[in-house]
């Protein structure tokens, strides 16, 4: 798949991601729990930028444990694949179709933003 065909750069993920941490600061961290998104995001990051992301480089706020059982739910759904490496670290990427899909949301997105 295109890169440019994939409806956003790896600069807007960072940007989702850096404007969910403040919302944390304005309201509190009880009110927002988008463990599975994060990993989605934070995948689809990785993807944009060509880069191969491992279970522990994640950078979630949720306890290993957490973000491992919805990387596993995720992998189960078919959004992600995981692969153990030779270092006993979960590596993950979106699957195709789970690739499919980010690509999808984010030019959907873009279209509405370019409309208004």
């Amino acid at each position: 798949m295109d890169l440019k065909s994939l409806g956003a750069r790896e600069e807007d993920i960072e940007s989702i991601l850096r404007l969910r941490r403040a919302r944390k600061t304005a309201f509190g961290e009880s009110l927002f729990g988008d463990i599975a998104w994060d990993i989605l995001l934070r995948l689809y990051g990785a993807h944009l930028g060509g880069r191969r992301m491992m279970l522990s480089e994640l950078n979630i706020e949720a306890p290993s444990s957490t973000v491992a059982r919805w990387a596993a739910v995720l992998e189960e759904r078919g959004f992600i694949a995981l692969e153990m490496t030779p270092s006993n670290d979960l590596a993950l990427q979106l699957s195709g179709d789970g690739l499919a899909r980010m690509a999808a949301l984010f030019q959907d997105y873009r279209d509405q933003q370019a409309m208004i």
